[in-house]
């Protein structure tokens, strides 16, 4: 006789709904982003483009200040937070019309963005525990995979149906979906797992950064990070500059990306259940680099339809490497982390993705003006450290962290200050 189900906290689905109206409102204006700035504010294309690498620099503060506040309050107050001053910063968007303004808007934006991602983390890790934590992660990212390509979507027939005002109409839809994000968030089920801490605990980030097997795993984290930032900025250049394929080319693997990330993760998700979180981000790396080697030997192929279809390949393959990467990656972090530093310990494993955007772009530039096959070679040499440094990590990091076991029935995540 089958085992009846757990109990899901209530809190879940309010928190999935938010989360998938939050990425429609992102993919509205995310695939246009400095096109979407120009027209709404007016200001001239270079005016925007540095006001917003100057906007996100100061954004970066955002990350170690925000694993601050999850520790002092709690996750939920931060993530609320974070759609708040994002749905301010898009609703003044449209009075934006000299560069300091841009700046300080922009800023905040950005402020919220970095922000979001450890309180997310970190309130999933508050909602449940186990290998339901896997399962959360995997449904949180289909649910924004989903929504964000339906934003796309409605961003193009804003633009279509209301021709210059859709920017600004745009600007006001995005608003609109932090605050029902925000809203879901302040429900009564939203409020569960959004206990308030009785207080900051001893450690701090000296805590965090003394932690040689959780530093280890942030270090190998970064190769991944790095590899994945690979279809928004290594691509593009290595495929049309260096390769001569049609740029129409990058829409339909970004596309095929999109869609099959969206459709597998809860699939890859239940083949990983019963394996060791560490040896399933090692396969990753493993196919990543298979991934690597494929995009790399696209370069040899006659132009046309062998290179392309070297190159669909080569996204097919990075796909599903990404799909093993992305859930036992942020579960093994959540596991690791102790509760009372949670958010301190995910705000360090997130500036992953901040360091990478950083280095990303000059960093690929430049090895793929020396020679198109060093960028794939370097990423390889990573990422084969990384999976090596992986299974190493696996005897050190906490056994309950590394291997999930799946709630037992009847369980019901309790709130963290509840629980002894």
């Amino acid at each position: 006789m089958r085992s009846p189900s757990p109990p899901r906290n209530p809190a879940v689905r309010p928190f999935l709904v938010g989360m998938f109206v939050d990425a429609l409102g992102n993919g509205l204006y995310v695939p246009l982003t400095l096109l979407f700035i120009q027209q709404v504010t007016g200001l001239p294309a270079t005016t925007v483009g540095l006001g917003v690498t100057l906007a996100a620099t100061l954004g970066l503060a955002a990350n170690p200040l925000a694993g601050v506040l999850i520790d002092r309050f709690d996750a939920r107050t931060v993530l609320v937070g974070t759609y708040v001053i994002r749905a301010l910063g898009f609703a003044l968007y449209p009075l934006v019309d000299a560069f300091g303004p841009l700046v300080a808007i922009a800023a905040v934006i950005s402020a919220g963005d970095r922000a979001f991602y450890p309180a997310s983390g970190s309130y999933v890790a508050a909602l449940t525990e186990g290998g339901g934590r896997d399962r959360l992660y995997a449904m949180q990212a289909t649910a924004r995979n989903v929504a964000f390509g339906l934003g796309g979507l409605l961003s193009a027939s804003a633009l279509s149906l209301a021709g210059g005002i859709g920017f600004t109409l745009i600007a006001v839809l995005n608003a609109a979906s932090f605050v029902v994000s925000a809203a879901c968030l302040l429900l009564p089920g939203g409020r569960v797992v959004g206990a308030r801490r009785k207080g900051d605990r001893p450690g701090g980030y000296r805590q965090v950064l003394t932690d040689r097997p959780f530093m280890g795993l942030v270090a190998v984290e970064q190769a991944f990070t790095l590899t994945r930032l690979i279809l928004s900025v290594g691509l593009p250049l290595y495929a049309v500059s260096a390769l001569g394929a049609p740029p129409a080319l990058l829409g339909i693997l970004y596309t095929i990306n999109t869609l099959l990330v969206a459709a597998g993760q809860l699939p890859v998700r239940r083949l990983q259940r019963h394996a060791r979180r560490t040896h399933a981000m090692a396969l990753a790396g493993g196919v990543f680099v298979l991934a690597c080697a494929l995009y790399a030997a696209a370069a040899f192929l006659p132009a046309g339809i062998p290179m392309i279809a070297a190159l669909v390949t080569a996204t097919l393959v990075f796909t599903l490497a990404e799909l093993l990467h992305a859930t036992p990656s942020a579960s093994l972090a959540a596991g690791t982390a102790p509760a009372a530093l949670r958010g301190r310990y995910l705000a360090v494993h997130q500036m992953t993705w901040s360091v990478g955007q950083v280095i990303a772009p000059a960093g690929f530039a430049g090895l793929i003006a020396v020679s198109p096959a060093l960028l794939w070679v370097a990423l390889a040499a990573l990422l084969g450290l990384a999976g090596v440094g992986m299974l190493r990590l696996s005897a050190h990091l906490p056994a309950s962290a590394v291997t999930a076991p799946e709630p037992n029935p009847g369980h019901q995540r309790l709130p963290d200050n509840d629980r002894a």
